[in-house]
């Protein structure tokens, strides 16, 4: 018998429309063990979706992580519907190195907590409207529970 948290996620795809606003997405974390070891868990945006239903897909594919994740409002987008595959640009005030590379330089693209400030679909609107922030280009729609995208200098 299915849980109950299972039957709730199911009735919710029924009944929420994904098309109310275009400009959303969704930005899905996934708390998990590490295989780090300066980290002991990590919790990496693993993908940016178009539709709450594939987030309630990936809760389903990867039981063993705790996936959630949060609307946002992609803020240059307009009247456009986010589809798969478009580039979006997350920027962020702060990241968490959780390694270090041959040089010795730190590596951002796992991020222990992220806390996305913002999401733009052009590149030039992300760097004039936050300045002082940290890129992070994603594709929608693609999935790594390492953590999805690249961090930009």
């Amino acid at each position: 018998m299915p849980s109950l948290t299972k039957l709730v996620a199911r009735l919710k795809m029924l009944h929420v429309p994904d098309s109310w606003d275009k400009s959303k997405v969704y930005v899905v974390y996934a708390k998990q063990r590490s295989p780090f070891a300066s980290l002991e868990y990590m919790e990496p945006i693993i993908a940016v979706m178009a539709n709450e239903r594939n987030c309630y897909a990936l809760q389903e594919m990867y039981p063993d992580a705790e996936v959630s994740w949060e609307a946002r409002r992609v803020q240059d987008a307009g009247d456009s519907a986010m589809t798969e595959a478009e580039i979006l640009y997350l920027t962020h005030t702060t990241l968490l190195p959780y390694d270090m590379d041959a040089n010795g330089n730190p590596i951002y693209g796992v991020m222990e907590s992220p806390i996305p400030e913002a999401l733009y679909c052009s590149r030039e609107t992300a760097e004039r409207e936050a300045p002082d922030r940290y890129l992070h280009v994603v594709r929608v729609g693609q999935v790594n529970l390492l953590g999805v995208g690249e961090i930009l200098e």
